[in-house]
C-alpha cells in the first residue's frame, strides 16, 4: 500500500513558517528592546549576527552528523528547539541579566532554525513527487517562509499596537505555539528513511568539483542578495528616502516578503514548464534592476517599490540552488543540503555587514557627501544609499556565475 505523505509535506511547509518567526520576530522588538533595557546598537547589530553565526555551526556540524540520525528526530528537535528559545526570551530577560538573556534565548532558538533549516530541504526531496502536482517542491516550500515572515510582521505589528509594548513578552509565547504544535505534528507523520550520500558526492569531496564550487558560491550571493534588502528595507526607507516608519514597513519588508512568497508560491506550482537556470538567471538579473532602482531612482516611492519587487528577484535563488545541487547530485543526500545551507548563511551574515560597513565609510567620506549634497541628500541618506549599491555585487556575480554553468552546459 503507498503510503500519503500530504501530512508530512504539511509538517516541512509549517516547519518553514517557524523559521521566519525566528528569523523576523527579534528585529520587530528591536525599539522596544532599546527602550526597555538600553540596548547599545552595537548590542543589537550582534543579535542578527549571533543568529546567522549559530546556524552557519549548526550547518557545518551538520555536515558531520546529519546522515546518522533520522529525518524524524532532527524535525521534532529542530520545532523542539526554536519553541524553548522562544519561551526564554519571554521569560528569562525578567530573571537574568538582559543582555544576557536576550542572546542566550537567540542561540537556543538559532540552533533550531538551523537544525531544521539543513533537515527540511533534504526531508522534502526524499518525498515521493505528488503525482496531481507540478512544479517545484522545493520552491513551494520555500515560499511559507516568505509568507510566514509576512504573517509575522503584519500579526505582531498589530498585537503590539493592541496590547502595548511593555506586554512584548506575551508574542515570543504566541509564536512558540506553531513550533510546539509542529514538534508533535513531526512525531506522528509518515516518515522516508535518511538518505545517505555515497562515497564520490560526499559534501568534502564536491568541494574538489568546479561546478559544485561555483554553486555553493552562489548560494552565497543568493543569500546575501536576500537579506541585504530584507535586514535593511525599513530603516533605508524610514532614514534613506523619508517615509514614514508604518508606510515603509508595509511597503519595505512586508511587500519584499509577499513579492518573494509570489515568486516561489508560482514556481512551485507552475515552475516544471520552466528550466531552473534561466528562472535563476532571470531572478538574479531582475535584482540587479531593483537594486539600482532603490538606489537611484529620482521618487522616494519608486524606490521603496523597487525595494518591496527585491523579493520577487530573490525569491527563486535559496530554493533553485538547492533544487539546481540536487538534480545534479541525486546521490550526494542530505549532508549537500547542509553544505550548501552553509554557503546560504555565510551570505546572509556577510551581505548585510558589508552593507552597514560601506554605509559608515560612505557617510564619512567628504567625495561621497559632496555626490550627496548636490543631489539634496544629507550624509546618513547617501550612506545608506551607498550601502545597498554595494549589495548590487552579489546578483551582478550571480548572473555571471550562472552564464558560466550554463556555458559549460553542466546543468539543466
Amino acid at each position: 500500500m503507498t503510503q500519503n505523505f500530504k501530512k508530512t509535506r504539511v509538517a516541512c511547509y509549517t516547519g518553514y513558517v517557524t523559521q521566519a518567526i525566528v528569523v523576523n520576530l527579534a528585529p520587530l522588538l528591536f525599539v522596544i528592546f532599546q527602550d526597555t533595557y538600553h540596548f547599545s546598537l552595537t548590542y543589537i547589530a550582534a543579535i542578527t549576527l549571533v543568529t546567522f553565526l549559530v546556524q552557519i555551526g549548526i550547518d557545518l556540524l551538520s555536515v558531520k552528523f546529519i546522515e546518522k540520525a533520522s529525518y524524524r528526530v532532527l524535525s521534532v528537535w529542530s520545532q523542539a528547539t526554536c519553541a524553548v528559545g522562544l519561551i526564554l526570551l519571554a521569560f528569562l530577560p525578567a530573571i537574568l541579566v538582559p543582555e544576557a538573556a536576550v542572546m542566550a534565548s537567540v542561540i537556543v532558538y538559532s540552533a533550531g532554525s538551523g537544525l531544521a533549516e539543513v533537515v527540511l530541504s533534504p526531508l522534502m526531496e526524499a518525498l515521493p513527487k505528488d503525482e496531481d502536482a507540478g512544479g517545484s517542491p522545493m520552491s513551494l516550500m520555500h515560499s511559507f517562509y516568505s509568507w510566514g515572515q509576512a504573517f509575522v510582521i503584519l500579526v505582531t505589528t498589530a498585537l503590539l499596537r493592541v496590547i502595548g509594548s511593555e506586554f512584548w513578552f506575551f508574542l515570543p509565547l504566541l509564536w512558540a505555539l506553531i513550533p510546539i504544535f509542529n514538534s508533535i505534528f513531526f512525531a506522528k507523520v509518515p516518515m522516508v528513511e535518511m538518505t545517505v550520500h555515497d562515497g564520490e558526492h560526499g559534501a568534502f569531496s564536491m568541494l574538489r568539483d568546479p561546478v559544485f564550487i561555483v554553486a555553493f558560491l552562489l548560494m552565497v550571493f543568493a543569500g546575501a542578495a536576500e537579506q541585504i534588502m530584507a535586514q535593511w528595507a525599513s530603516l533605508f526607507a524610514e532614514r534613506g528616502l523619508g517615509i514614514t516608519k508604518i508606510v515603509g514597513d508595509l511597503l519595505g519588508p512586508c511587500m519584499f516578503a509577499v513579492m518573494m512568497g509570489i515568486g516561489r508560491t508560482a514556481y512551485g506550482i507552475w515552475g516544471h514548464k520552466l528550466k531552473i537556470s534561466r528562472a535563476l538567471t532571470a531572478c538574479a538579473a531582475l535584482t540587479v534592476v531593483c537594486y539600482l532602482a532603490a538606489v537611484f531612482a529620482p521618487f522616494p516611492f519608486v524606490s521603496l517599490l523597487a525595494c518591496g519587487v527585491t523579493g520577487l528577484g530573490v525569491s527563486l535563488m535559496w530554493p533553485g540552488m538547492l533544487a539546481l545541487c540536487a538534480d545534479k547530485y541525486p546521490g550526494a543526500g542530505a549532508s549537500m543540503f547542509a553544505m550548501m545551507a552553509v554557503g546560504g548563511d555565510i551570505g546572509c551574515s556577510l551581505g548585510p555587514w558589508l552593507t552597514g560597513v560601506v554605509s559608515d565609510i560612505a557617510e564619512e567620506l567628504p567625495v561621497i557627501r559632496q555626490i550627496g549634497t548636490h543631489l539634496s541628500l544629507d550624509a546618513e541618506q547617501t550612506g545608506l544609499r551607498a550601502g545597498i549599491l554595494a549589495g548590487v555585487i552579489f546578483p551582478i556575480l550571480m548572473v555571471v556565475g550562472m552564464g558560466f554553468l550554463s556555458k559549460k552546459k553542466r546543468i539543466k
